[in-house]
């Protein structure tokens, strides 16, 4: 049974960091947040820190202003949970503490995360979305750089350097050698050793942008930055020809003000994968923000899976339940082949099958494409977004591979989620799905032969068409087939 949590209460965290001042309001699945409202206003909190110690009285004016209407907003909007949080500007300024003292005046509760606080939040995010990973989560905010060490968990010892978007123009005024050498510098002074062959987790926004323009010169066939992967080699030469700041064609989805911290997060990243040596990169929209919200949760829904409640979320639009998708999974069990972590992957793509079937059927193909390379499916790779995508292909009937998944996946597991979705399309098309006909009927594999076992109330339900569906599903598992209806003779494919 695929059990997931289901709420419609409104959460918001309110962020004030060194760069922007955001509100963001979530509704949805607790374990897969749905964003319902972001705003975010560039006070750049942080901009003069490092010359004067304070925040320059324009940022704190654009801060405030924004964290009244945030307030207002959320209680507009009857969101009664709201954590309201600041980080290394707020930590760093001597009149930090005015500028809380100010937020408090709002009916809000700010509270200051310490560096190792805002590294934990941050890496729970990647936890969160990235259910058991292992390696290390860097986050890049517009005041500080976030290092700490992941195992499934999130263990004590995280740091925090100066190395904000908002502080790396002013480090690389120098050049590049004496750039380097401050960054070697900082990791040396918290005696950072850690990382060596591990993923390196990458966080934060101006990050993100240098993953959307890595993807386009890729031309890479998936939208969405959330669970990218570039191994070291390719990311350090990606890198080192994006701190040169000449974009030849740069992302249009990349706004003006990313665009500009670019070079400099690329720069600093260099120096990262020279200085940890990752064995490759993966790139989390998910951080701070989900971190904390994902703190909030009992740990019975912090063990779902988010690629389970995204999904079932999804479907539930297209009136899909999750128990549907349950029934029908067992059902197809029997002849579908997996590998070890296959099992909610192949819920998960179950799901969206059903879904589909609710769109017309000239759109379904095309809509398969799109959830499958522009929609973010939280905790869901590359490899699982293919293997879905092909589900619902299949489960329409097509078994030719499109191009773009063949960089997803590889073809066995291609093959692999055919089998899942002609398997789904011969249950649907067989009982509709209801409960009664799911119980009356079986199918199995015996001695090399598919066998589809009906009972007297689903006899009448076999036609020529379930027997081509039943044969098309055999023959792509190599097998022989037959119907075992209890004696009685039925139609052959």
């Amino acid at each position: 049974m695929i059990g997931i949590s289901h709420s419609t209460e409104k959460r918001a965290i309110i962020d004030i960091g060194s760069n922007t001042v955001r509100l963001v309001v979530y509704n949805g699945p607790p374990r897969a947040p749905v964003v319902i409202l972001n705003e975010k206003v560039n006070a750049r909190l942080g901009k003069d820190i490092g010359k004067t110690g304070v925040i320059a009285e324009k940022s704190m004016r654009a801060a405030l202003a924004a964290l009244s209407r945030f307030a207002a907003l959320t209680r507009l909007m009857g969101v009664e949970n709201v954590e309201c949080v600041a980080t290394a500007a707020a930590r760093d300024a001597r009149n930090g503490s005015e500028l809380l003292e100010a937020v408090t005046g709002f009916g809000l509760s700010p509270r200051l995360l310490s560096g190792e606080e805002e590294a934990r939040a941050s890496a729970t995010g990647v936890i969160a979305a990235f259910p058991g990973a292992r390696g290390i989560a860097a986050d890049l905010g517009g005041g500080s750089l976030e290092l700490i060490e992941i195992d499934g968990d999130v263990p004590a010892g995280g740091i925090t350097l100066p190395f904000g978007t908002l502080r790396l123009p002013d480090m690389r005024i120098g050049g590049a050698q004496k750039f380097a050498a401050s960054v070697r510098a900082g990791l040396k002074e918290r005696r950072w050793g850690k990382g060596g062959g591990l993923p390196l987790y990458i966080v934060g926004g101006s990050w993100r942008a240098l993953a959307l323009q890595a993807m386009r010169v890729l031309q890479w066939p998936v939208d969405d930055p959330h669970g990218f992967e570039l191994d070291a080699a390719d990311a350090l030469r990606l890198a080192r020809q994006f701190e040169k700041g000449k974009l030849d064609d740069p992302d249009p989805r990349i706004t003006s003000a990313r665009l500009a911290t670019l070079p400099d997060a690329a720069a600093l990243l260099v120096q990262l994968i020279t200085s940890l040596k990752p064995s490759h990169l993966v790139f989390s929209s998910w951080g701070l923000r989900e971190g904390l919200l994902h703190m909030q949760l009992p740990h019975s829904i912090q063990r779902e899976s988010p690629m389970l409640a995204s999904v079932a979320a999804f479907a539930h639009g297209a009136r899909v339940s999750a128990k549907d998708a349950a029934r029908v999974a067992a059902w197809t069990g029997p002849v579908c082949k997996e590998e070890p972590g296959d099992g909610d992957l192949r819920k998960a793509a179950t799901l969206l099958a059903l879904a589909a079937m609710r769109t017309e059927p000239n759109m379904r193909t095309e809509e398969a494409l799109t959830w499958a390379l522009r929609k973010r499916w939280i905790g869901l790779g590359m490899r699982g977004r293919g293997m879905m995508a092909m589900t619902v292909f299949a489960n329409s009937g097509l078994t030719a591979v499109p191009p773009q998944f063949i960089r997803l996946a590889d073809r066995a597991d291609l093959d692999r989620a055919i089998g899942w979705g002609l398997a789904v399309r011969l249950c649907r098309r067989l009982t509709g799905c209801t409960e009664a006909a799911l119980s009356a009927s079986r199918l199995t594999i015996e001695r090399g032969t598919l066998v589809l076992s009906l009972d007297e109330l689903t006899r009448p339900l076999y036609n020529a068409g379930i027997a081509k569906d039943l044969k098309t599903l055999a023959e792509w598992l190599g097998l022989a087939w037959t119907v075992d209806a209890k004696g009685v003779a039925l139609i052959e494919a």
